[in-house]
C-alpha cells in the first residue's frame, strides 16, 4: 500500500491532517523538515505529498520544484498545504507543479474531498 508524505513543521496542523487521513485508511509518514521529506520521497515514492511552504530548512515551493525535477514522471501529486493563502501563492503553487492548493486553516470536509479526488484508488 502506498502512503501519504506530510511535510509540515507545525505539530497541531500535522496531528489534524494525520487524524483526517487515518480516518479514510491512509498511511501517513510525517516529517517536520523539507530536506528530510525529499530524502524520504526519493527513497520510497509516496502516493501523494502534502507540502507546507513555510518550513524551517527550505522553502516548500523550492522543494516542490526539486522533487518534480528529481522524480520526473514518477513524481506523485503534490498538494500545497499552506497558510500563505493569497491568489499569488495559489498561482505560484500551480506553476511550480502542485496538483492542488489547500489554504490553512481548512475545513476537514474540503480537505478530504481534495484527497479523495487525487487518490481515488487508495481511499477507503
Amino acid at each position: 500500500m502506498s502512503y501519504v508524505l506530510l511535510v509540515e513543521d507545525n505539530q497541531e496542523n500535522a496531528d489534524l491532517v494525520i487524524r483526517l487521513l487515518s480516518s479514510i485508511n491512509l498511511k501517513v509518514h510525517h516529517t517536520t523538515r523539507g530536506l528530510d521529506g525529499a530524502k524520504i520521497a526519493r527513497r520510497d515514492i509516496p502516493g501523494l505529498i502534502l507540502m507546507d511552504f513555510n518550513l524551517p530548512d527550505i522553502d516548500g515551493r523550492t522543494l516542490i520544484l526539486q522533487l518534480k525535477k528529481q522524480l520526473g514522471v514518477n513524481a506523485p501529486p503534490i498538494v500545497a498545504l499552506t497558510a500563505r493563502t493569497g491568489s499569488v501563492e495559489m498561482k505560484l503553487a500551480m506553476r511550480f507543479g502542485c496538483s492542488a492548493f489547500i489554504g490553512k486553516p481548512f475545513a476537514p470536509e474540503e480537505f478530504l474531498k481534495v484527497i479523495r479526488q487525487l487518490l481515488p484508488s487508495l481511499v477507503e
